[in-house]
């Protein structure tokens, strides 16, 4: 078999493998833009093998001018899809197009000028495309791990060595041949073109494969995932359920803890006074009346933790914090008086209005209280300040204590849930009120006051007009 037989079997090759892949491969496959590379590549490549073949029957600019520009480009497009299977950017149609059409030229110039012996520029220009093929498909080996890949670099080096060989005999031949297209080692060139044929286009589809396998994988473990996701996702949930009717019970215990110790106070007050016969009735009036404020506010916080496991918004209305704060002091007084506290408190003349919910926000100043309190039980001075402000288009509710401040680490975590620095405390007060406040668009920061003490800051927005509802 002569080497033009050879060329015309390897055009039949390149033309039908490619061809027939793109018929195997599917049509999912086919929209995939280095499977459409490839297969275009390989059938422009097998038209310029094929016009080699036709030496001596077509004419010469068909048979080397045509056939050097087709094979050029057919390899430039086959490196774009191996840039794509890289996910590297790859070159325009345009600037490809050109790219091989400047190759061309080069050789063509070179051909009809005589100036140059042709082969000399149309080898280096195809051994570097191999050389670039043969990179890329080693990346491929190296970051896929695809053996595929591997064999598509033996399939590239055998005809890249093949030209390397002809070159070399070219550049120590003084006296160079003047065949149409000379070739010492022409059957072996076209054996290469044959072996590239099958090897290159067995090893892409063995690449393809390779990175279905790798997809179906991907899926199967994102499935996977996803549905231990949802598992632990249900998981997670009855957990914090769980969790959330832990600190409905702890809240409850910690919240209640004062209207009922309230409550308690004034009715042992009321029993005393009907055991004796100095009290007046209006006294007690007085006390009934604050043991029916504290059971309601009670009850009123019940509710509220109750519905905090309901996924609803709390209802807000216009409410004047000096108004919540003044109902809060009147409600513990009976607790200021018991740990002999002195309370300074300093309002406004004009109401501080804030859009928020009154019961939610009673329990903000409660928690504060009754922490400046436990404060200042352990302090030589039982004072605690309570200053009212505003401040621009915020409403500021400080509350200060003359205790032994905050450590470092109570600063950090004194607003997580189950922090406490009390012994038996349950740590869930400041977690609950940084909770109520920032619900309500708001702050609440801790730090230590300027001349010894705590000092808790509710930062809340106002709400304009000043207008008030149910005070």
């Amino acid at each position: 078999m002569d080497a033009l037989t050879l060329f015309r079997m390897t055009s039949i090759l390149l033309i039908v493998f490619p061809t027939a892949l793109w018929g195997a491969v599917g049509p999912n496959q086919r929209q995939l833009a280095h499977v459409r590379f490839w297969c275009v590549g390989g059938v422009v490549l097998g038209l310029g093998t094929g016009l080699i073949g036709l030496r001596g029957i077509a004419p010469d600019h068909v048979t080397i001018s045509l056939a050097n520009a087709l094979i050029c480009y057919g390899l430039l497009i086959k490196c774009q899809s191996l840039c794509e299977i890289l996910n590297r950017p790859r070159i325009s149609s345009f600037k490809l197009l050109g790219l091989a059409f400047a190759c061309w030229l080069t050789v063509e110039l070179a051909r009809s000028t005589g100036f140059i012996f042709w082969p000399l520029i149309f080898y280096p220009i195809v051994l570097l495309i191999l050389g670039i093929v043969t990179w890329y498909s080693g990346l491929i080996a190296r970051t896929q791990h695809s053996k595929a890949a591997r064999w598509m670099m033996v399939g590239n080096l055998i005809p890249a060595l093949v030209l390397a060989t002809q070159l070399l005999i070219f550049l120590m031949n003084r006296d160079l041949p003047t065949a149409v297209y000379p070739a010492q080692l022409a059957a072996i060139i076209g054996m290469a073109a044959l072996f590239f044929a099958v090897i290159s286009n067995f090893s892409f589809l063995g690449i393809l494969w390779h990175r279905k396998a790798i997809e179906e994988a991907k899926e199967l473990r994102r499935v996977e995932r996803e549905r231990l996701l949802r598992e632990f996702s249900a998981r997670l949930s009855r957990l914090d359920r769980m969790r959330s009717l832990g600190a409905l019970a702890g809240a409850l215990a910690h919240e209640l803890a004062q209207p009922l110790t309230a409550i308690l106070s004034n009715a042992e007050l009321v029993t005393l006074s009907l055991k004796r016969s100095g009290t007046s009735t209006e006294q007690q009036v007085e006390w009934i009346q604050s043991i029916l404020r504290n059971a309601k506010r009670g009850n009123a916080i019940v509710q509220r933790i109750r519905q905090r496991l309901q996924p609803v918004d709390s209802v807000l209305g216009r409410v004047d914090l000096n108004w919540i704060t003044a109902d809060v002091i009147d409600l513990m007084a009976p607790v200021l008086e018991a740990h002999q506290v002195e309370l300074v408190q300093r309002t406004p003349d004009t109401p501080l209005v804030v859009s928020g919910d009154p019961t939610e926000l009673s329990q903000v100043v409660v928690i504060l209280l009754t922490n400046a309190i436990e404060a200042s039980a352990a302090s030589a001075v039982r004072r605690i300040e309570i200053t009212l402000q505003a401040k621009g288009e915020r409403a500021l509710l400080s509350v200060r204590d003359q205790g032994h401040g905050l450590s470092d680490e109570a600063l950090m975590s004194a607003s997580e849930a189950l922090f406490s620095t009390k012994p038996g405390g349950l740590g869930l007060g400041l977690e609950i009120a940084t909770t109520i406040v920032r619900q309500h668009h708001g702050a609440l920061s801790l730090a230590n006051a300027p001349g010894g003490g705590a000092l808790a800051v509710v930062d809340l927005p106002q709400a304009f007009p000043a207008k008030l509802s149910g005070t």
